[in-house]
């Protein structure tokens, strides 16, 4: 089965750049972290598309964008709404050209309070969504929880046109074991054989079965958020894309990139995570007898 395609129409003509004078002055002083002189006018009549990944921590966002962003026409970011995090990252390759939220406020001048937060958001939206480098779509990380910190983003997609690749991971317990295998490792992600770091957690099962519902109700509500706003929506699944390479051909499709047979999206990332669940969690036995009698029991795989 595919990913599902909801999607209304795009006006790929409609481009809208910055329109305060915070951001010209931003742009004016970090020139040199962006483009050598701003835009031309026909950069930014450009019809690019603007995106964003969105799903939960640990589901597999950091290996999709980094395969997106080795196309030559899509700018990719990670999570530059991360809270507390500033500076500029060059992760993926080429995304310093563009600050975190933190860092953008900061070299504004501009208050860091939650309100001047909130008002200056969707100036730097238009900022990192500025057509450039000759991208045909630029996007960025958006987690579940930064969407629940700045709810008003759910207008931007709208009003803005963006769209969304929503990707999930179907099993939800491979979440949890991830989120608490990252607390133990040194490396978040590896992309060598010597950054990998085999771990076996200990589950808390008193919390197991409510962790795993929260998680699968974040997921429904944003999904019933997007539909009733008709945002344009490709679904992607974690699992999907690991076994069929062509999924994320199609992904790129939805945000206007040609990707043909010599085009190299080819995974850096390697899998960290044990081939099976009894060799990852400490506590198999007691995880198990936890889920015996759930409809998540099925997530458990020997």
């Amino acid at each position: 089965m595919g990913p599902a395609t909801t999607s209304s129409s795009f006006d790929g003509s409609r481009h809208w750049r910055p329109g305060t004078s915070v951001d010209a002055t931003f742009a004016k002083t970090r020139l040199e972290h962006s483009e050598r002189g701003r835009p031309s006018r026909s950069a930014q009549a450009a019809a690019t598309t603007r995106f964003v990944l969105l799903s939960t921590q640990r589901s597999g966002t950091s290996w999709v964008m980094e395969r997106l962003a080795r196309h030559e026409r899509i700018g990719g970011y990670g999570e530059v709404l991360l809270h507390g995090v500033a500076g500029w990252s060059d992760w993926p390759p080429g995304a310093a050209d563009r600050p975190f939220f933190t860092t953008y406020l900061r070299e504004s001048a501009t208050s860091e309070s939650l309100l001047s937060r909130h008002l200056r958001l969707f100036g730097y939206l238009d900022y990192l969504f500025q057509a450039r480098r000759g991208y045909h779509a630029i996007g960025f990380k958006l987690m579940y929880d930064q969407l629940q910190r700045y709810p008003e983003i759910l207008a931007y997609l709208r009003v803005r046109r963006v769209r969304v690749l929503h990707l999930f991971r179907l099993n939800l317990l491979d979440i949890v074991l991830s989120r608490e295998a990252m607390k133990s490792r040194r490396n978040v992600h590896a992309r060598s054989p010597a950054e990998r770091e085999m771990v076996r957690v200990e589950v808390d099962t008193r919390r197991l079965v409510s962790n795993l519902a929260r998680l699968d109700c974040e997921r429904r509500l944003v999904r019933e958020a997007l539909t009733l706003l008709h945002i344009p929506v490709v679904e992607l699944t974690y699992e999907y894309l690991l076994a069929d390479e062509s999924r994320l051909r199609d992904a790129a499709g939805f945000l206007g990139v040609d990707v043909d047979a010599t085009t190299d999206m080819s995974a850096v990332m390697l899998k960290l995570a044990p081939s099976s669940h009894r060799a990852g969690i400490a506590n198999y036995d007691e995880v198990r007898a936890a889920l015996q009698r759930t409809r998540y029991f099925s997530f458990l795989h020997d």
